[in-house]
C-alpha cells in the first residue's frame, strides 16, 4: 500500500537520490522506502575539491547530540546541488534514532526534515518478523570471547531489510532480505509509488566459500551495460562479484547470478560507478580492506564461476594463493577506511574516511584519477629535500 504523510521514518539507512532530486531513504526497522522532495537549488559554478575535517563532531553539534553516539549509515550526493547527504544512527539507550543531514559545499551541516510533508511513502512486503535474530558463531572462531558473538547474534535479521538502495531507469532498486526462504532478496519499486513492486529472491556461488549461497543479502550494487544488456553489478559480503541482467529481475522469481570474481574477504560497503578517461570503472569500497578498482572492460569478458571450474577445492581465504580470483580489479593506495563513497564529479570522489593516525572521521574528496589517496599522510622519497619527482605514466 502507498501512503502519503502518514509516517516517519523509525530508522535510516541506505539511500538514493533520483536525477530531479527527489531522496529516497531505507528504513528498515519499519521495512519501507521514504521519498523526500528537496529543493531543487542551483547547480554550482565550479566543483572544487573539499576536505571537512572531524564531520562526526559538526554532524553531532547540528543534531544536539554527541559524536559518539552517531552511527553512520548512508551517503548520496545531490544529483543538482552536488551537497553530500548523510545517514545517521542516534543511539538512545537501546534505541537507534533516525536522523539524515546535508552538508554544504562550505562545509555547514543542516538537519533534514524527516517529518517533511513533502513525502511519500512505499511499504515492502515480507519483511522479517521482528523477533527472528541472528545465530551465534561462539565456538567457531577463538576470539572475541563468547559474549561478543552472542551480543551480535541478538542483533534483528530484519535491520537487513534495506542494506542498498539505487535509483535506476524510473526504478528503486532495494538489496536485502526478506522472510522467504531464499532470504536474499532485491525489491523493483517504480516511482512515484503505486504501491506496486517485484520481489526476486537471489541465489550466487560464493567462491570463497564453495558453495551456493541464498540468504546473505548484496551488500552494494549498481548498473552497467553488458553485452548491450543492462546489468545490476552487484558485491557481497566476504566478497563475491556478482552480475545479474535487469531483465531477469522479475516478481516471483528465483535468479541465480553471475559470480565473475572475488575480491577476498571481507565487507563491501560502496559501489560507485565512474568514467576513467575513456573506461568505464567501478570503485569499491571494503570496511575490510582498502578499495577495488574494477574496469568493466574485465567483468564483460569474464567466464564466471562455478564449482566445475573453482581454482581449488581447498579453502579460498586471504591467504590462499588463488585469492582474490576473476577479473576483480586491484586493490588501490588508499590512507585510511573508506566508511562510504559516492561520485561527486567527473574529477573527484566524495569519501567518509576514518584516518588510522588520528582516528579523525572526515568528509572529503578524492581524486578519481590517478589515485583516490590523500599522499599527505605518506612520506616517500619525493618528500625528501633535494629530489626532483615526475609522474610517469606507464605506456
Amino acid at each position: 500500500m502507498n501512503m502519503i504523510n502518514q509516517a516517519t521514518p523509525q530508522s535510516a539507512g541506505a539511500l538514493t537520490f533520483s536525477p530531479d532530486g527527489v531522496l529516497f531513504v531505507g528504513d528498515s526497522k519499519l521495512g519501507a522506502v521514504f521519498a523526500f522532495e528537496t529543493e531543487r537549488g542551483q547547480a554550482p559554478a565550479s566543483l572544487d575539491p573539499f576536505l571537512f575535517e572531524s564531520i562526526d563532531e559538526k554532524i553531532a553539534g547540528a543534531l544536539g547530540v554527541t559524536a559518539k553516539s552517531l552511527v553512520m549509515k548512508g551517503m548520496a550526493v545531490h544529483p543538482v546541488t552536488r551537497e553530500p547527504y548523510l545517514s545517521v544512527g542516534v543511539r538512545n539507550d537501546d534505541r537507534l534514532e533516525a536522523a539524515v543531514v546535508s552538508v554544504s559545499l562550505d562545509g555547514e551541516v543542516h538537519p533534514f526534515d524527516l517529518s517533511s510533508s513533502k513525502v511519500t511513502m512505499h511499504q515492502l512486503s515480507d519483511v522479517p518478523d521482528e523477533g527472528k535474530t541472528f545465530q551465534s558463531r561462539a565456538g567457531f572462531f577463538p576470539y572475541p570471547p563468547t559474549a561478543v558473538f552472542e551480543e551480535k547474534a541478538r542483533t534483528p535479521v530484519r535491520s537487513m531489510t534495506i542494506v542498498d538502495l539505487k535509483f535506476h531507469a524510473g526504478e528503486v532498486f532495494v538489496a536485502g532480505v526478506s522472510n522467504r526462504e531464499f532470504s536474499s532478496t532485491l525489491r523493483r519499486i517504480s516511482y512515484p509509488f503505486t504501491g506496486a513492486a517485484s520481489e526476486t529472491q537471489l541465489e550466487i556461488y560464493h567462491l570463497a566459500h564453495g558453495q551456493y549461497e541464498t540468504r546473505a543479502p548484496i551488500r552494494t550494487m549498481e548498473f552497467a551495460t553488458i553485452d548491450d544488456e543492462d546489468t545490476l553489478v552487484a558485491a557481497y559480503a566476504c566478497s563475491p562479484l556478482v552480475t545479474i541482467p535487469v531483465s531477469a529481475l522479475k516478481h516471483g522469481a528465483k535468479v541465480r547470478g553471475k559470480t565473475i570474481g572475488d575480491m577476498g574477504n571481507g565487507q563491501p560497503i560502496s559501489m560507485v560507478a565512474y568514467r576513467d578517461g575513456d573506461e568505464d570503472k567501478l570503485f569499491i569500497t571494503n570496511l575490510g580492506r582498502g578499495p577495488m578498482i574494477v574496469p568493466l572492460s574485465g567483468i564483460r569478458s569474464a567466464e564466471g564461476f562455478t564449482p566445475e571450474n573453482r581454482p581449488t577445492q581447498g579453502p579460498m581465504l586471504d591467504q590462499s594463493p588463488f585469492m582474490p580470483a576473476g577479473p576483480v580489479g586491484k586493490q588501490v593506495l588508499f590512507v585510511g577506511s573508506s566508511v562510504l563513497a559516492a561520485l561527486f564529479s567527473n574529477r573527484f570522489f566524495v569519501s567518509l574516511t576514518r584516518y588510522a593516525d588520528t582516528g579523525d572521521l572526515t568528509l572529503e574528496t578524492l581524486m578519481v584519477s590517478p589515485l583516490p589517496a590523500r599522499i599527505d599522510k605518506i612520506w616517500v622519497e619525493a618528500d625528501f629535500p633535494g629530489v626532483q619527482f615526475t609522474l610517469k605514466h606507464a605506456s
